[in-house]
């Protein structure tokens, strides 16, 4: 009877180590994107940005990750409308040649060209780019865009933050080291 329990013990130990490890593990693969980008961001002060220099190279329908973004494009300068949005003014743009596919909102607003041959200038715009269709301003940017220039945007459309160096916050990143830490120490206790 003694040894039975004995036994007991470790496999219900197991099981529930698996268990934990299983579910730290799946935390850690889904947030893996926030993480490298956490941590290349926070501790090597280091930023990837994902290049978009036309309307190709915007990530594909099943592509939903947030990301760090540069974009090289010419603003859309007559139709850029200003809304407030928790607490500032946001100042948002299409991009031209991407097929009212790329908004890009910022609070600094969009400086005016001076001269003529500014109006053509590419500009290099970095930021944190989502799906459209996954922002909170989703309805207010479409509703605006159709009032202010009678512009539909895509369904598939992206929206930019502009930001020089967009992070993900600390407090996911440090729930995903949680998860990682957590992954870690419940894979040693399957092994031993």
């Amino acid at each position: 009877m003694v040894k039975a329990k004995k036994k007991e013990k470790p496999v219900l130990r197991r099981f529930s180590s698996l268990v934990l490890f299983l579910l730290a593990a799946g935390f850690v693969f889904w947030g893996r994107g926030a993480l490298l980008w956490g941590f290349k961001g926070y501790l090597l002060d280091e930023v990837d940005f994902y290049r978009i220099e036309s309307e190709s190279d915007l990530p594909p329908p099943g592509d939903d990750h947030v990301r760090p973004a540069e974009v090289v494009g010419i603003p859309d300068y007559k139709n850029a409308p200003r809304l407030p949005y928790q607490g500032e003014t946001l100042t948002c743009y299409r991009m031209v040649d991407f097929g009212n596919r790329l908004v890009v909102c910022a609070d600094k607003g969009l400086k005016r060209p001076e001269a003529i041959d500014e109006i053509i200038k590419e500009r290099s715009i970095r930021g944190r780019l989502e799906r459209l269709n996954k922002s909170q301003m989703n309805n207010s940017l479409r509703r605006i865009f159709l009032k202010v220039g009678s512009i539909r945007l895509a369904e598939d459309g992206f929206l930019l933050y502009e930001d020089p160096k967009p992070l993900p916050s600390k407090v996911k990143v440090g729930f995903f080291v949680s998860c990682l830490i957590l992954c870690c120490f419940f894979g040693y206790r399957l092994i031993i």
